[in-house]
C-alpha cells in the first residue's frame, strides 16, 4: 500500500509538471467543490475509485481531454472519447460534454507586419499564432472545444463554475503572459447515457406509413404479375391505381427514353453530371464544418484559386435553374400552341409533381433521422435539423421556407425548391400574357430579367455584404444563421437571373425549333472558347474576393453580385449551344448517352436525400479527421452511391406511383393519350420506322 501511494504521488507530480508545458490544463477529475450535493457525491465516488484503480473510473478519466494537440494547425476539437464515456459502468449515470474554452490573449506588443498572412516564422512568438486576428478566412486558434466525462447529475451551471475555478487556479506555460481562460458549455454539446432518443407518436406514424407503402408495392407487383399471367384485358380503375406501385412498370418508365422531347436529350447528361458536382461540393463543405485536424489546409485553399474552386460547385444549382427555365418555357409554349390551358391547373400539377417525395423526405427528417446514429456533435447537426423540420415543415410544403424562419429552415438544401416554384409561377404568368399580347409579354420578361440583376446589385450595396456566400469558418459552423444566408443567398428575388436566362433560351428554342441550322467548326471553337472564358473567368474573379488582402468596395461587390451568375450561366448556355448545333461531336456523344436518362430522372430525389448522409457523417465524428482531396473524394463516391440508391427507392415507391395516381384522378383522358403515344413510340423504335410524337403534357419529368 505504501508503494502504491508513492507511485500515485509521483504520477500526479509528473502530470502536474507536464501541465505547465501545454496551452491549457487537462479537464478536472469530477466536481468535488460543486454546490450541487448529488453532483458532489458522485464526484467524490469517482475520485475515490480513481485511488482504488477502478476500471470504470479510469474509463471516465480516459474519456476526457487530457491535453491539447494540433491546435496550431487548426484542430479546435479535443474530443476525448465520447463512446467510452457513455459506456463506462459507473454506479451513477455518466455524461459527455464538449466545453468551449477561449484563451483570452493580450494583443501582441510587437504587431505582425502582415496580420492577414498565413506564414509564421519558426522563431515567432506562439501567442501571435494563437491570437485572434480580424480575418474571417482564418479559424480562431484561441477557441478550443474539450471533451469532459462527468456524472450526469451535474448541471450545466455546475460544470461552468467548476471549470472557471479550475482554469483560474491552474498554472500553464501561458499564465505568465497574462493569458486567461473563459469557459462556456452549451446544453446541445452534452449527452447523457439515458438520453437515447425515445420514439414518439410521430415516429410511429412514419413507420406505419412506410409499412403501408411497402404493402402497396407488394400488392402492386403481385397484381401486375397476375394480370400478365391471366391475360387480363381492360382493368378496373382501382387496379390501375394499385399498378402504379409496380416496380417493373416504374422501372420501365425510369429507363424509357423521352421520345416526345428527344431534341432535349443532352440535358439528361447535363443534369446528372451537375448533380454529381453538387453532391461532391456539399461533401466538401460538411466535411470542413465538423471536427478537422488540419484546418490550416482549408485556409490555404481560400487563397489558392484552384483549391477554392471546389466551393464554386454550388453554382451548379444556377445551371439547374437555367435548365428548368428553358424546359418550362419550351414545353409551356408547345402546350399553349396546341390547346387552351388553365394556368391554375398547371400550378396545381407542378405542386403535385414536386411535393409527394419532398413531403416524405421532410417526414423522414422530422422522425427517423435522429435515430440513425450518435456522436459528440449529434445534437448540433442532426437534432437541430430534426427540430427545425418538426417546427417549420409547413413552410416547406407551402414553398415559402426561403422567406419564413430561414434561420431554422427544415433541410438547408431545400431553399432551391421555393425559388424554382416561384419562378415557375412568374414564368407562367409572363407566357400567358405573351400568348395574348406578345410584345407586352416580351417587355415584361425583359423587365423581370433586368430586375433580377439590379436587385442583388442594390442589396449588396445597401447592406454592404459580400457578393456571394463565402464558405468561411463562421459560415461553416452556423450556416443558417449566417448574415448572408437567409437575407440574401436563399431569396427568390436575389437568384432569379439564371432561371430567366433559361426562359429566354426556351423562348428562342421554341421560336426556331422548325429551322434546321448548324454551326461550322471555326465558329464552334470560338463560341466554346468564349464560353469557357466566361465560366473560368467567373470562378477566378470570385476567388479574388476570398483573399482577405482584397479591400472591400461596395460598388465593386454589387457589380459582381449582379453579373457573376449572368456570366456563369451564359457560359454554360454557350457550351450547350455548340453541343446541340455546333461541331462538338465528342461532347454531344457524352451528354446524349442513353444511360444518363434514368440518373437524370433521379436527380430530384437525390438532391433531397443526399445531404442527410453528409450531416450524419459530420455529426458522428468521434475524433478530428484529416481533410484532403482523397479523403473527400472517397466519401463523395460513397455519397453518390447512397444518394442515387436511395433516390431509386424513393422514385419506385413514392415519386412515380403518387404522381401517376394524382394524374389518374385529375386527368385520366390525357394519360390514356400519353400511354398510347408511348406504346406507338416503342413500336416505332422496334420496327425501325420513323414517327412523330406530339407533346400532350407539360408535367413531364423534364420540367
Amino acid at each position: 500500500m505504501k508503494y502504491l501511494v508513492i507511485f500515485l504521488c509521483l504520477t500526479v507530480y509528473c502530470f502536474c509538471q507536464k501541465q505547465e508545458m501545454v496551452f491549457m490544463p487537462a479537464m478536472p477529475i469530477g466536481l468535488m467543490s460543486s454546490r450541487n450535493n448529488l453532483c458532489k457525491q458522485h464526484s467524490d465516488i469517482f475520485h475515490n475509485n480513481m485511488k482504488n484503480l477502478s476500471l470504470w473510473a479510469y474509463e471516465m478519466l480516459d474519456s476526457s481531454a487530457m491535453s491539447t494537440t494540433g491546435v496550431l494547425r487548426g484542430s479546435s476539437f479535443q474530443m476525448g472519447n465520447f463512446d467510452q464515456c457513455l459506456t463506462a459502468r459507473a454506479p451513477f449515470e455518466t455524461k459527455f460534454c464538449l466545453a468551449t474554452v477561449t484563451l483570452n490573449i493580450p494583443e501582441p506588443e510587437e504587431p505582425r507586419a502582415d496580420i492577414l498572412s498565413l506564414y509564421f516564422a519558426p522563431d515567432e512568438n506562439v501567442l501571435k499564432r494563437l491570437y485572434k486576428y480580424p480575418d474571417e478566412t482564418q479559424l480562431s486558434r484561441n477557441i478550443i472545444k474539450m471533451g469532459w466525462c462527468v456524472p450526469a447529475s451535474c448541471m450545466i451551471s455546475d460544470l461552468e463554475e467548476t471549470l472557471h475555478n479550475h482554469f483560474s487556479h491552474e498554472v500553464t506555460m501561458l499564465s505568465q503572459f497574462n493569458v486567461t481562460y473563459t469557459v462556456k458549455i452549451d446544453e446541445k454539446m452534452c449527452r447523457a447515457q439515458s438520453e437515447s432518443t425515445h420514439y414518439d407518436s410521430l415516429d410511429i406514424s412514419f413507420y406505419i406509413f412506410c409499412l403501408i407503402i411497402a404493402t402497396l408495392v407488394f400488392i402492386g407487383n403481385v397484381d401486375v404479375i397476375n394480370g400478365i399471367k391471366n391475360g387480363v384485358g381492360e382493368r378496373a380503375k382501382w387496379q390501375k391505381l394499385i399498378s402504379a406501385f409496380s416496380v417493373s412498370k416504374n422501372l420501365s418508365d425510369l429507363t424509357r427514353k423521352d421520345y416526345k422531347n428527344s431534341n432535349l436529350q443532352l440535358l439528361h447528361g447535363v443534369r446528372t453530371l451537375l448533380m454529381f458536382v453538387i453532391i461532391i461540393c456539399h461533401r466538401s463543405i460538411t466535411y470542413a464544418s465538423s471536427a478537422i485536424s488540419n484546418f490550416d489546409e482549408i485556409e490555404k485553399e481560400y487563397r489558392f484559386s484552384l483549391g477554392c474552386s471546389i466551393y464554386y460547385g454550388v453554382f451548379s444549382v444556377d445551371i439547374f435553374f437555367m435548365i428548368s427555365g428553358l424546359l418550362v418555357t419550351y414545353l409551356l409554349l408547345i402546350q399553349f400552341e396546341k390547346e387552351r390551358v388553365n394556368p391554375l391547373s398547371l400550378i396545381i400539377l407542378r405542386y403535385i409533381r414536386l411535393t409527394p417525395v419532398y413531403a416524405f423526405v421532410i417526414f423522414y427528417y422530422a422522425t427517423h433521422f435522429r435515430h440513425t446514429g450518435n456522436g459528440p456533435l449529434w445534437k448540433i447537426f442532426v437534432e437541430e435539423e430534426y427540430q427545425d423540420c418538426r417546427t417549420n415543415w409547413w413552410t416547406n410544403l407551402l414553398y415559402i421556407n426561403n422567406y419564413i424562419n430561414t434561420d431554422h429552415m427544415c433541410m438547408i438544401q431545400s431553399w432551391y425548391l421555393p425559388c424554382d416554384f416561384h419562378y415557375f409561377i412568374i414564368t407562367l404568368g409572363i407566357l400567358f400574357i405573351m400568348k395574348k399580347q406578345k410584345k407586352i409579354g416580351l417587355f415584361i420578361l425583359l423587365m423581370v430579367f433586368i430586375s433580377s440583376m439590379a436587385i442583388p446589385f442594390l442589396l449588396t450595396i445597401l447592406y454592404r455584404r459580400h457578393s456571394v456566400l463565402y464558405f468561411h469558418p463562421d459560415m461553416l459552423i452556423t450556416p443558417k444563421k449566417h448574415p448572408d444566408f437567409g437575407p440574401i443567398y436563399v431569396k427568390s428575388h436575389t437568384r432569379a437571373t439564371p432561371y430567366f436566362i433559361g426562359v429566354i433560351c426556351g423562348y428562342l428554342y421554341f421560336r426556331y425549333k422548325d429551322k434546321k441550322f448548324s454551326i461550322s467548326t471555326v465558329k464552334s471553337v470560338i463560341v466554346f472558347a468564349v464560353s469557357i472564358f466566361l465560366v473560368l473567368g467567373t470562378m477566378i474573379i470570385g476567388n479574388i474576393y476570398y483573399d482577405p488582402h482584397h479591400s472591400y468596395n461596395a460598388i465593386e461587390s454589387g457589380a459582381h453580385a449582379a453579373l457573376h451568375r449572368f456570366a456563369w450561366t451564359v457560359g454554360f448556355v454557350g457550351i450547350l449551344f455548340i453541343t446541340k448545333f455546333g461541331d462538338a461531336k465528342f461532347l454531344k456523344k457524352i451528354l446524349t448517352w442513353d444511360c444518363w436518362t434514368p440518373f437524370s430522372k433521379l436527380t430530384f430525389s437525390a438532391y433531397l436525400i443526399h445531404f442527410q448522409y453528409q450531416i450524419r457523417d459530420a455529426a458522428s465524428f468521434s475524433n478530428p479527421r484529416r481533410v484532403g482531396f482523397f479523403e473527400v473524394f472517397n466519401l463523395s463516391i460513397s455519397d453518390l452511391v447512397l444518394s442515387f440508391s436511395s433516390a431509386l427507392i424513393l422514385y419506385l415507391a413514392i415519386e412515380a406511383p403518387l404522381r401517376f395516381i394524382f394524374k389518374q384522378l385529375l386527368m385520366p383522358s390525357k394519360l390514356e393519350i400519353v400511354d398510347k403515344e408511348m406504346k406507338e413510340a416503342d413500336a416505332t423504335i422496334k420496327t425501325g420506322q420513323s414517327s412523330t410524337v406530339t407533346v400532350t403534357q407539360i408535367n413531364s419529368n423534364d420540367s
